[in-house]
């Protein structure tokens, strides 16, 4: 049972992730991301765990790792404000890449949660 609400809950977080996309320069890969991931945890708390998308969402999510973890260890090495609520600014576009590499790393550790479950 306690599966089940951690995985609705998640997947609420998914869907709310997407939603905060449409006003972002690249939404489509994002909201993509988000909502597979939203799905992979719905279909694991009923029962439905498809491991062809829990893959394609690890895929996905490291592939948005891979695009977005210079910003994220420019931000570790330069950055002094708190990543979540610092305003964003092309004098610093670390900011936004910090956030969306944390945003995919939480997708990846979902997927690989859910991989190892149903493994």
């Amino acid at each position: 049972m306690m599966f089940r609400v951690i995985s609705i809950l998640l997947a609420a977080y998914f869907v709310l992730a997407a939603g905060l996309q449409y006003n972002d320069p690249d939404p489509l890969h994002w909201m993509l991301l988000y909502l597979t991931s939203a799905l992979t945890c719905v279909l694991a708390a009923i029962r439905k765990d498809s491991l062809p998308l829990i893959y394609a969402s690890i895929g996905m999510a490291s592939i948005e790792i891979a695009i977005t973890a210079d910003g994220f260890f420019t931000w570790l090495k330069a950055g002094n404000e708190n990543l979540i609520v610092a305003k964003m600014s092309a004098e610093k576009p670390y900011i936004e890449l910090g956030r969306e590499f944390l945003g995919a790393m939480i997708s990846l550790v979902v997927a690989i949660w859910l991989w190892y479950r149903k493994r």
